[in-house]
């Protein structure tokens, strides 16, 4: 890197900041690749991270989904704006409404408004999909289809399921035999049992004493696959960015290059995610230039993976703590200004007046947490209750609260501009000033405080 700097000690210096035990820092040109290991992969056994070590990628999987899904649509098997309920016909959901309208295109943009983080645990047998998509009867249905954007795991394991019933293979093996051996993703897996003949890297996360400590849970449930299951080397990760950034084409390919254009393409304001959504990608500006990428946070991990399609770069990161994040986002901002000449543009505000700010001020809740929301001077302070999520053990935790600084009348900004943007919006319904939901997280958390969240997100709801 240029500067006084080399990316090596960048990288240590952040993950010594972040408290970060290992991680690896990939950069892809049309040149060459560049990676930068550092750290260690498990803190008890002091084994060094390694250059194949191997992840857990999260949520960058459900790219490679839409990758596999879209194929699925080429080949005619699947359609994105047909109802899915012409491939499961035995869906049954809340909002019966919603069962007959959600389609595929729902599903892989985050529109379905399907309650989004359930994570049912329905064994490891081939017939854990079918099973878990059963127990989505028992899903609140939170907006009409279509209606609002809302991160929601729940749709990519739906989708998971349709490709299932239009291959006749689970999962895993027909994204094996359709993505992962045509690109020749040879250290990319879904079971553990296949993980551990290599190297791989134990997650961690630091307990309420400020002690580093080994995460035990990190098998994820195969329901789960679909949305964030996978586990892949930082080479192999490049290499499937290659192909999106049609730098690498093997024949045959697994997609084609209309498809992986409209896996690109913005099909839908993604609000506080990203400027736009577009099939399995979130899209955004970062100064002048069109970004798309994906994180991934499991039990333990955090990793992201971000296209400079302009100039047919990326950059990936894989780390093995569960706020990595802010490791790796402070190495990509280096990186992305120092290589790419791509800097995030200052952070515009307004301000509110003090009866604006209380409009906001409540207690919200979604699945995963409980957000405490105060007015305090010059904008919010947003106090957030962490729940179980992935993990199999209940244990609710308190994270450090953010400081939201007003950026329009319902939006707000957390912290400095960085590579990846981190915003908060309000919503509400009809011509009500106060709030109904908080989006935070990319989640709908609805306001609980007050009476507002009655059953308005069951079946038949608008």
């Amino acid at each position: 890197m240029s500067g006084t700097k080399s990316l090596e000690a960048v990288v240590a210096e952040a993950c010594r900041t972040a408290g970060v035990p290992g991680m690896v820092v990939g950069i892809l040109t049309e040149q060459e690749r560049e990676v930068v290991v550092q750290g260690v992969a498990s803190a008890e056994t002091g084994c060094p991270v390694r250059r194949d070590t191997l992840f857990q990628i999260g949520s960058i999987s459900k790219v490679y989904l839409a990758t596999l899904a879209m194929r699925l649509v080429e080949e005619g098997k699947l359609r994105l704006d047909e109802p899915i309920v012409a491939v499961l016909p035995e869906l049954e959901l809340a909002d019966p409404r919603a069962s007959e309208s959600i389609t595929l295109r729902h599903l892989l943009t985050h529109t379905s408004g399907l309650e989004g983080d359930r994570f049912d645990d329905h064994g490891y047998g081939d017939d854990a999909l079918a099973r878990y998509v059963a127990g989505l009867r028992d899903a609140r249905q939170i907006h009409p289809p279509g209606r609002l954007w809302s991160y929601c795991n729940s749709g990519f394991s739906l989708a998971g399921r349709l490709i299932e019933v239009v291959t006749g293979q689970p999962f895993e093996s027909a994204m094996q035999e359709r993505v992962f051996q045509p690109l020749g993703l040879e250290r990319t897996f879904f079971f553990v049992q296949d993980v551990i003949g290599y190297p791989y890297a134990s997650g961690h996360r630091t307990d309420d004493a400020g002690r580093l400590e080994v995460v035990r849970d990190f098998a994820l449930p195969r329901s789960v696959h679909p949305a964030g299951g996978i586990w892949a080397t930082i080479d192999d990760l490049l290499t499937f960015a290659a192909f999106h950034l049609e730098l690498y084409r093997p024949s045959p390919a697994p997609l084609s290059l209309d498809g992986v254009r409209l896996l690109r393409t913005p099909q839908v304001p993604a609000a506080n995610w990203a400027d736009h959504y577009g099939i399995g990608w979130a899209i955004w500006r970062c100064g002048r230039t069109t970004l798309v990428g994906h994180g991934g946070s499991t039990n333990g991990f955090q990793a992201h993976l971000v296209l400079v399609p302009e100039q047919r770069a990326a950059i990936a990161s894989l780390t093995n703590h569960e706020q990595g994040s802010a490791a790796y986002l402070e190495v990509e901002t280096r990186i992305l200004a120092e290589r790419f000449g791509i800097r995030p543009d200052p952070v515009r505000l307004v301000t509110l007046t003090e009866a604006q700010l209380e409009r906001f001020a409540g207690t919200y809740e979604y699945p995963l947490a409980r957000l405490t929301v105060r007015a305090v001077a010059g904008g919010l302070r947003l106090e957030t209750t962490q729940r179980r999520g992935l993990s199999k053990v209940a244990r609710e935790r308190q994270l450090p609260p953010l400081f939201l600084r007003p950026s329009g009348a319902r939006e707000f900004v957390v912290g400095a501009p960085r590579a990846v943007p981190n915003r908060v919006d309000f919503l509400s319904e009809g011509d009500d000033e106060r709030p109904r939901w908080i989006r935070a997280f990319g989640r709908l958390a609805e306001r609980v405080d007050d009476g507002v969240a009655r059953d308005r997100c069951t079946a038949g709801s608008g």
